[in-house]
C-alpha cells in the first residue's frame, strides 16, 4: 500500500506499542528504518524485515539526538522522515499532580519532539526535503480531565507542529500530526487491567489496534500527503462527537 524504497525512517518511542507497530511497518514498506529507544532498540531492529538500525535515544537529551542522528547519516545517509512518536503520560489533576512530574511528561512530549525536529531539519535539508509527524492525540484537541500534563503538552505539540511547519515549508519539509483516539496499548489501562477511558458508548464503541493508526502515520509521511503540511490528521472512532445517545 505505501513504498518507502530507499527512504531513511527514524521512529522514536520505538519500543512502545505503537512504535514496534510503525517500525514494523516502514520496515516492510523497504524503508531503511531506525528505531529509536531509550531500551530494546537493537533487538527490535533484529526483528525487522529489510534494513533497520536501532539506535539508543532519550529524547530529552540533546546530545543523545545528534549522535542518532550522525548513526542514521553514517549507516543510510540524510533522514527523509521523522516520526516523533515518544510520549509519557502520567495521570494527575490540576491540583493533584506534581511539579516534577508536570515537567517530565512536558520534558518528553513537547520538548522531546522540539529537540527532534530541530536535530533532524538540517539532515532532511541535505535529502533536499523531507516529512515529519508528531504523534498527538485527542488530548491535544480537548479537555482530558486527570491528564491535565499530557493534555498540556499534547495542545503545545500542536502550536511546535504548526510553526515548524511554516518553518520549514521553504525547504520542502512538511510537519504535520495525527491525533489517535484510544489505542488499545498500556497506556490506556489502569494497573488492575481496567480502560482509563471506556469507549464503549462512542460511534466507534472499542479501542483502536496500533496497525489501524499505523495508516494513518504512514499516509502523513508519504508522498500521497505532498500538498499537506501544517494539518492535524483525526482517527478517534468519532471519539470528539461524544457518546451516542
Amino acid at each position: 500500500m505505501f513504498d518507502f524504497t530507499g527512504k531513511t525512517v527514524l521512529v522514536t518511542g520505538a519500543s512502545g506499542a505503537l512504535g514496534t507497530t510503525l517500525s514494523a511497518r516502514f520496515a516492510r514498506a523497504g524503508a531503511n528504518t531506525v528505531v529509536a529507544a531509550r531500551t530494546g532498540a537493537d533487538e527490535l531492529a533484529a526483528t525487522l524485515d529489510g534494513t533497520a538500525l536501532g539506535v539508543r535515544l532519550d529524547v530529552t537529551d540533546e546530545q543523545q539526538w545528534a549522535d542518532a542522528i550522525a548513526r542514521t547519516e553514517e549507516r543510510f545517509g540524510p533522514v527523509d522522515v521523522l516520526i516523533n512518536n515518544a510520549a509519557y503520560l502520567r495521570v494527575g489533576t490540576t491540583e493533584s499532580i506534581s511539579l516534577d512530574e508536570f515537567r517530565q511528561v512536558l520534558d518528553t512530549n513537547l520538548t522531546g519532539a522540539l529537540l527532534g525536529i530541530r536535530t533532524a531539519a538540517p539532515s532532511m535539508r541535505k535529502a533536499g526535503g523531507g516529512a515529519i509527524v508528531n504523534i498527538n492525540s485527542v488530548a491535544g484537541l480537548t479537555a482530558a480531565p486527570g491528564l491535565v500534563a499530557y493534555s498540556s503538552s499534547k495542545w503545545a505539540l500542536r502550536g511546535l507542529m504548526r510553526a515548524a511547519a511554516k518553518e520549514l515549508a521553504r525547504d520542502h519539509i512538511r510537519v504535520n500530526s495525527v491525533h489517535p483516539g484510544i489505542i488499545g496499548t498500556p497506556l490506556a489501562h489502569a494497573p488492575d487491567g481496567s480502560e482509563i477511558v471506556p469507549v464503549g458508548g462512542f460511534a466507534i464503541p472499542r479501542q483502536a489496534d496500533p496497525d489501524e493508526i499505523a495508516d494513518f502515520v504512514l499516509f502523513a509521511a508519504s508522498d500521497r500527503a505532498r500538498f499537506a503540511t501544517g494539518s492535524e490528521i483525526l482517527a478517534d472512532g468519532g471519539f470528539l462527537l461524544g457518546p451516542v445517545a
